[in-house]
């Protein structure tokens, strides 16, 4: 089995704490589409022969294109690699972007998932992330997805924004689990380095919300997210039984997948590869019949670490019968301390983190790094 990831990099303008590449050059997306369709003729090989299962399109914003845009990629995926054992096909889409006809649109390609970027329900903190839509926007295009047939709705909450109270917090969370989704990802906010909220930080005119806020704001999260019958199965996503995001899993489980797009990245189990995050580069490049990526052989050390890292963020946390006897003697051995501090479990085989300390996890992950 293996995934496909599809970077679509444009947005109608860019929110304030945006890390990922992205540009508002929406005049470029039909030339943009032919390139990512060259391109997965090119890296047919990439895969192997591995089975597609999963189709996601990110972003940037894949609502910026059209339907038969996406569809057009979603065709040229078929033809190369075949879409039969196809589980899941997700499309990320802004509220503002969602219309009946749209969704129906998308649906008609096969797409059978929509993630949904609403990040809170709080119209004054929206303005102030540079977000597009509204509240009122949101809840109306979970409806919209649901009326035409999508049932499989991912949406996307942030916490730790300046301003954030927690009786805005709770009212985030109620709203979000009043509506009818399946799965909701949600996300400290960060100060990527050059983002427009970075400069705001260094000029002192955002005040970014402590350490201990933050945690007490992930907790409140995890406990009304349980109480509402969401399973929390990765540090950062909850979903309703049977719902969690089979894409994202394959980056957690090691499942191989190819990036196509500008900056997109791929895995195939030896190596990492990555696009230039550059439009033009990218583009000309693809058309000239020579792709331009970087690659990155992973050792055996790095292939441990990314192991142990995927795995321990997980619910499921890391299977030791899944790694060589030594190497699994290795890590118990790191771990003995932590586990007799209750920061790490240890049951049936399997080591992982309890979630009253998932918020700190990267620190108890790092520790069990070989050096």
């Amino acid at each position: 089995m293996a995934g496909v990831y599809v970077h679509i990099p444009f947005c109608a303008r860019r929110c304030i704490y945006c890390g990922f590449y992205s540009t508002v050059r929406e005049s470029e997306a039909a030339r943009y589409v032919s390139a990512i369709c060259l391109e997965l003729e090119h890296r047919r090989e990439y895969l192997r022969g591995a089975t597609v299962s999963t189709v996601y399109f990110g972003g940037g914003t894949p609502s910026r294109l059209t339907p038969d845009q996406i569809g057009q990629v979603i065709d040229c995926i078929r033809v190369v690699f075949g879409l039969d054992d196809l589980i899941e096909l997700t499309v990320e889409c802004n509220p503002d972007d969602i219309t009946p006809g749209y969704v129906t649109a998308l649906r008609d390609y096969g797409v059978n998932r929509i993630s949904m970027g609403v990040q809170t329900f709080n119209d004054d903190l929206l303005r102030f992330l540079g977000r597009r839509h509204t509240a009122a926007q949101a809840v109306e295009a979970v409806n919209i997805c649901l009326k035409a047939g999508i049932e499989n709705i991912s949406i996307d909450l942030m916490y730790g924004l300046p301003g954030q109270t927690p009786d805005i917090q709770q009212n985030d969370l109620s709203v979000a689990t009043d509506l009818p989704v399946r799965h909701i990802s949600s996300y400290c906010l960060s100060y990527e380095e050059n983002s427009p909220l970075d400069r705001m930080r260094s000029q002192k005119r955002v005040i970014p919300v402590d350490d201990d806020t933050c945690a007490a704001m992930y907790d409140r999260m995890c406990t009304h997210l349980r109480s509402a019958g969401f399973d929390h199965y990765e540090i950062s996503n909850f979903c309703l039984p049977g719902f969690h995001s089979r894409h994202n899993s394959s980056y957690w489980d090691g499942t191989p997948y190819l990036g196509v797009g500008a900056g997109a990245h791929s895995y195939n189990g030896m190596s990492r590869q990555w696009n230039p995050d550059d439009l033009d580069a990218y583009m000309a490049a693809i058309e000239h019949g020579s792709p331009v990526y970087e690659t990155e052989r992973l050792t055996p050390k790095d292939l441990y670490n990314e192991k142990l890292m995927l795995s321990l963020r997980t619910a499921q946390g890391l299977n030791l019968q899944t790694l060589p006897a030594q190497d699994s003697l290795s890590v118990l051995q790191s771990a003995e301390n932590l586990i007799s501090k209750a920061l790490l479990l240890y049951d049936n085989h399997h080591l992982r983190i309890p979630e009253s300390q998932m918020f700190i996890s990267d620190s108890i992950i790092s520790t069990l790094f070989k050096d």
